[in-house]
């Protein structure tokens, strides 16, 4: 399976596609709003004329290369370009001032490239015990699979439980849009023919993610180039001496990297941390770590590491969810989902048996591309400081223009064009009110895998419930799902007593008062 995948990703457009991509995200990563997720929705559409393995490794170099890219700007003009980046420009922007631009930037070079071979490698080593283990599942566990991983993506995805809760449902609800897999009775199409085949999740997603995030930054986001900094213009024999300098400090800190990379590798394995939560983690044990923790924010490598490190490591541990068990592990992994799914390819365990080389050229593509930062980082890092000074007011507009086109070319249907608003609408509603966009889009693309595996467990099991708990693989997941909703139900009781003495202090302190 490693030389089949190995074989899909150095044939010629495999190679092409991985450049391209890494290119891409470097240019994604410069610019503040417009994230790895937007614009893997955006390309969603074109991916469908490409072979499963091509599209792969089209966004998984993408995400490699956002990953460095957003700590460009956020080094030289205090301006992240990736929601991980606002981390790194805590010390690497502090360097910059110190004259030390191009040592940060070889330092988030390098250590970006080391958090992504390392993490990737030991997907590697796991995607076999979990192909074997995928031999196990049958209707009963895929079912149980599926309704975990939503239960997993709506409680850990934002900060309130609720909503998050309240989001995955309306993604269900959503599923069952259609024709029913069943009778094939048409389910809430209120006549219109266009519905009869459901919501088109493609643009759907390109709503949720790009239109929504473009409607946000008008109103929040300030233009790019607004904000000044050292300058970003030297000279190539510069660029490289500093990339040397960085790579040589890098790996004076070695025990750093490595730290950073493992805490990147646990947080990207669990469903829904994503990148900007992860950096914040890495950087806070790595201060909590530091003898000297007064100086991080002043400008020191180790806090640079912490962040580029753990930001490439998150996104190559992301896959493990992702393939083993059909649940993201980011908002660009609901991206892959979407394209497995319409490849024809149904999401889950399944994936690592019946198209195991394609899994392992994803894999292998976020090596290669985190491979690349280095050499390809050096030559870009110059052009890339230039379009961080795009206005938003032209940003978005040929934002909006592409997800537009990008939704109608998918089909070649206006009606598409018009869900791809209505969900911008609703994108920008639920942000705007705090609720995650990822476990709608979730249970949208889950919901149909969930009602066809209850069916099927449903017939198997003859009317005897117990069917569903009479394997180990299945008790397991049970177990596993018993103990999610158990941790859960602790979680917000542990809350509320926090919150109640709180708010019966205010109360005697109001009283108080009044007298």
């Amino acid at each position: 399976m490693f030389l089949d995948g190995l074989e899909l990703l150095l044939s010629p457009m495999g190679l092409l596609w991985l450049i391209v991509g890494l290119l891409l995200g470097f240019v994604v990563g410069v610019l503040p709003g417009l994230s790895t997720s937007n614009t893997a929705a955006l390309l969603l559409p074109f991916s469908v004329v490409l072979p499963t393995e091509q599209g792969l490794i089209l966004i998984m170099s993408i995400y490699a290369g956002s990953a460095f890219a957003g700590s460009v700007p956020a080094i030289l003009v205090n301006v992240p370009g990736e929601a991980g980046s606002a981390v790194t420009a805590l010390d690497g922007y502090q360097m910059a001032k110190q004259g030390k631009a191009g040592v940060a930037i070889g330092i988030a070079r390098t250590a970006s490239t080391l958090g992504g071979v390392v993490s990737g490698s030991l997907v590697l080593l796991v995607i076999a015990p979990l192909g074997s283990l995928a031999l196990r599942f049958g209707a009963r566990e895929m079912f149980i699979v599926v309704l975990l991983g939503i239960v997993v993506v709506s409680t850990l995805v934002g900060k309130d439980l609720v909503k998050g809760l309240l989001s995955g449902v309306a993604g269900l609800v959503l599923a069952t849009v259609g024709g029913s897999p069943l009778s094939g009775q048409s389910r809430f199409t209120f006549g219109n023919l266009q519905l009869l085949d459901g919501i088109q999740f493609v643009p759907a997603l390109i709503g949720l993610f790009a239109i929504s995030e473009m409607l946000l930054l008008i109103g929040s986001a300030k233009p790019a180039g607004s904000s000044k900094g050292p300058a970003g213009e030297s000279s190539l024999r510069k660029d490289l001496r500093d990339a040397i300098t960085g790579t040589k400090v890098t790996f004076r800190h070695s025990g750093s990297v490595a730290q950073a990379t493992g805490v990147g590798i646990i947080l990207g394995i669990i469903p829904g941390i994503g990148t900007g939560v992860s950096n914040f983690i890495s950087y806070g044990i790595a201060k909590r770590a530091s003898k000297h923790p007064e100086k991080f924010g002043t400008g020191i490598p180790q806090g640079v590491i912490a962040s580029e490190a753990c930001d490439n490591a998150v996104g190559a541990a992301t896959l493990v969810p992702t393939l083993a068990l059909g649940v993201p592990g980011s908002a660009t992994m609901a991206v892959v989902l979407a394209q497995f799914y319409i490849q024809g390819i149904q999401p889950g365990p399944k994936v690592l048996v019946d198209h195991g080389p394609q899994a392992m050229a994803a894999v292998l593509a976020v090596i290669a591309a985190s491979i690349l930062i280095l050499p390809i980082g050096i030559i870009a890092t110059a052009p890339l400081v230039q379009i961080t000074r795009i206005p938003v007011k032209i940003l978005v507009p040929v934002v909006i223009v592409l997800a537009l086109t990008a939704s109608v070319s998918y089909r070649g249907s206006l009606f598409d064009l018009g869900v791809a608003i209505a969900f911008g609408l609703i994108g920008y509603l639920m942000r705007l009110h705090g609720y995650p966009v990822i476990p709608l889009i979730l249970g949208l693309i889950l919901g149909p895998l969930l009602e066809e595996h209850l069916s099927r467990a449903l017939k198997l099991a003859n009317g005897h419930l117990l069917y569903f708990f009479s394997s180990p693989t299945a008790i397991v997941l049970w177990s596993i799902l018993l103990a999610v909703v158990a941790y859960l139900v602790v979680s917000s009781i542990r809350q509320r007593r926090r919150l109640t003495p709180d708010a019966s202090l205010s109360a005697d302190a109001d009283a108080e008062a009044m007298r």
